[in-house]
């Protein structure tokens, strides 16, 4: 369990990201003086303490990691520990869709969120005018997934668990004060809050005033992007209903959304409801002339118990395995060229990291030629390497013992 401290206080990093309405005073003072929190992952250096980025969300305030500061957290324990060799994204790459500035984020989307309503809008354009140096614009799912990323949730550290509370913390903490197709990023995209009885007039007051700011008039819609877990989709009368689980609020689909959506994110797509895993989704929203909220475009991101990232149902499977036995892992996110040949999984807590392949495609050709592939790479780099090719029981894969 890693422990921060800011005001005078010293608290479990998860009691603040589950309860953020409840330290928001005492992390704006020490936003102030002496201008950080401390994380004590690791026993205490007068010289250099961990310092940890407070920031500003709205009313609340989230922690996040110091600049180049990742490598000297704790390894096995903490959620802000980064490896030294891991890329920096905030490269001097100008055209990147997304870039790392000093507040947090900055992306250009595909979709755009401003769209005339005379005649018909496309759901892929831009909010700005092309230029022969414009910036290569991002998909929904490669904006989620780099998110996702950069915010850690694709990495487990051994605890037993992890709710929506310390997602919505850790995604907003590294999109910060950025922009999305120059817009300011917490005008236009909301990271639903985990619902607390206790700070419910907050929550929903929160969601309100984002949700009031997607406004159609005659000329012009201006919508609004969401980041939340998906409950269900059923069908209605003149569509779907997609109902979300951290609020109540209705929204709704077409059936081209809908069919789109289906068959571009299969795998997370046939877990809906299934308890044994999550669907994050990244929507589009606007409002209808009758002033109903309408998914116009969205993503989707199957995720396992703990909303670690997953590609199949499979993972999925193998992902709660390794959560259930307290084992230090990461998922390696295809988010570059030459990702392809990322292992599914990777253990942290061995001598050696220990690559996990589930090779759940086969009689595939094209699948069947990248596992001899990789196969090789393994064997050729001598990389250790646990494999499950379902349908073989789970529970008779053997796991090396962790450190």
């Amino acid at each position: 369990m890693t422990l921060v401290s800011f005001d005078g206080i010293t608290v479990a990093l998860t009691e603040v990201q589950d309860n953020p309405a409840k330290y928001a005073r005492a992390l704006e003072r020490a936003k102030k003086v002496p201008g950080h929190a401390v994380c004590r992952c690791l026993p205490e250096s007068p010289r250099a303490p961990l310092r940890l980025v407070i920031r500003r969300y709205g009313a609340l305030f989230h922690l996040a990691r110091w600049p180049d500061d990742g490598h000297r957290h704790n390894a096995k324990t903490c959620s802000f520990y980064r490896a030294v060799s891991q890329p920096d994204r905030s490269s001097s790459d100008t055209l990147a869709a997304i870039r790392t500035i000093a507040g947090g984020l900055d992306v250009k989307l595909s979709t755009s969120l401003s769209v005339r309503t005379v005649g018909q809008s496309t759901r892929q354009s831009s909010d700005q005018t092309s230029s022969g140096t414009s910036r290569r614009p991002a998909p929904l799912l490669g904006f989620l997934q780099r998110v996702w990323e950069d915010a850690g949730l694709n990495e487990w550290a051994g605890a037993p668990s992890r709710g929506w509370g310390a997602c919505n913390a850790q995604l907003l903490s590294v999109l910060g004060d950025g922009k999305l197709n120059g817009k300011s990023m917490q005008d236009v995209l909301h990271v639903m809050r985990r619902y607390d009885d206790a700070d419910s007039s907050s929550v929903l007051a929160e969601f309100q005033s984002f949700l009031d700011r997607i406004v159609t008039t005659p000329a012009r819609s201006n919508r609004g992007l969401l980041i939340a877990e998906l409950r269900s989709v059923e069908p209605s009368r003149y569509g779907f209903v997609v109902r979300l689980r951290q609020t109540r609020e209705t929204f709704f689909a077409s059936k081209a959304v809908i069919d789109s959506a289906a068959d571009s994110f299969r795998s997370a797509w046939a877990m809906i409801g299934d308890a044994c895993a999550r669907v994050v989704t990244l929507a589009v929203i606007e409002r209808t002339k009758e002033g109903n909220l309408r998914i116009v475009d969205c993503a989707l991101q199957l995720c396992n118990s703990t909303f670690l990232p997953c590609d199949s149902s499979f993972e999925v499977a193998m992902a709660n395995r390794l959560v259930a036995q307290r084992r230090r892992f990461v998922k390696p996110m295809r988010l570059e060229r030459g990702d392809a040949m990322l292992p599914d999984f990777r253990l942290t807590d061995t001598t050696v990291p220990t690559a996990i392949e589930v090779y759940g495609m086969q009689g595939n050709a094209q699948y069947m030629a990248r596992k001899a592939e990789k196969q090789a790479l393994y064997a050729r780099e001598r990389t250790p390497c646990v494999e499950w090719v379902p349908p073989d029981d789970l529970a008779s894969v053997r796991l090396p013992d962790g450190a």
